[in-house]
């Protein structure tokens, strides 16, 4: 009799034990990151799960007819995802991914053309050429002051006057330019960089790492000269901050909208190669989205 107790107790052990596991199950094992994040979904008898990344703080995704799902910012490692509903758990790994970059520098490098932009043809030129031959410039007023120093004192002086006009200039232009701009730190997550009446920059950074963009811009806005100024603007200074060939990229995105009309009922597109630089382009029924990831 204490046999016969011992195997039904354990056989009512592997049956709650495959209840419970039955409580909880997830679409994959290991997922890889699409755009910014990896999303995580599957069904669960309960009124919510909770999960961890990688033994972090405690989340909450709520369900709806029973089916879950959470996204996970993609990152430069593995991270092991712990998923829990009721008395069931599950385990998931999300796959790393490359970062795009340093975010700091390619925040830096993309204000600085986003100020810039703001500035006339003919300064943006005489700024371009003033760094450029700054260098040449010195070597050259060096050599005037030994053979003429009232001309070089005078050179310095038109210098000095220019680079003053050419500062307040860009000042005005950093005004100007001040809700394009991103911010040069952040911490880590998914954020709205950048938000505007056209655009919406959104990042996805992970301890200092850029691992990706995703750049928002409502559709009705495309259909004016200014949203589509403002658009192909942000969209170039982008791709010319993450070192790919803007031009190339833009008229790959022409192919890429013609192909879509063609097929309006579509809501993905074929991916835009740049210099290892991926752009996926998406829509919704009031946005157009393009990814940028590597």
């Amino acid at each position: 009799m204490k046999k016969l107790l011992l195997v039904f107790g354990g056989l009512l052990t592997l049956t709650l034990a495959g209840c419970s596991n039955n409580q909880l199950t997830t679409n994959h094992q290991s997922y890889q990151p699409t755009a910014l994040t990896a999303v995580i979904k599957g069904q669960a008898a309960a009124k919510h799960v909770t999960y961890r990344i990688d033994n972090g703080a405690s989340q909450r995704a709520n369900l709806n007819g029973g089916t879950y799902f959470f996204q996970v910012p993609a990152a430069t490692k593995d991270q092991t995802v712990k998923i829990t509903a009721g008395a069931a758990h599950k385990t998931v790994t999300v796959k790393q991914v490359a970062a795009l970059g340093n975010y700091q520098k390619i925040a830096t490098s993309y204000n600085q053309m986003a100020t810039a932009s703001y500035l006339p043809a003919k300064t943006q030129k005489q700024l371009q050429s003033a760094q450029a031959n700054q260098a040449a410039t010195k070597k050259k007023l060096a050599a005037l002051a030994q053979t003429d120093p009232a001309a070089a004192a005078v050179a310095v002086q038109q210098q000095k006057v220019a680079g003053q006009k050419l500062q307040q200039r860009l000042a005005t232009a950093k005004k100007q330019a001040k809700d394009d701009l991103l911010p040069t730190t952040t911490t880590t997550g998914l954020h709205n960089l950048a938000t505007t009446k056209y655009t919406t920059i959104r990042g996805n950074v992970q301890d200092g790492h850029l691992m990706g963009l995703a750049l928002l811009v409502p559709t009705k806005e495309m259909k004016t000269k200014t949203g589509q100024k403002k658009f192909i603007t942000t969209f170039a200074l982008l791709g010319n901050a993450l070192g790919t060939k803007p031009k190339s990229v833009m008229q790959q995105f022409e192919k890429v909208m013609k192909d879509a009309k063609k097929n309006s009922s579509s809501t993905t597109t074929k991916t835009i190669h740049s210099n290892g630089v991926r752009f996926n382009v998406g829509f919704s029924t009031d946005h157009l989205y393009i990814y940028m990831t590597k």
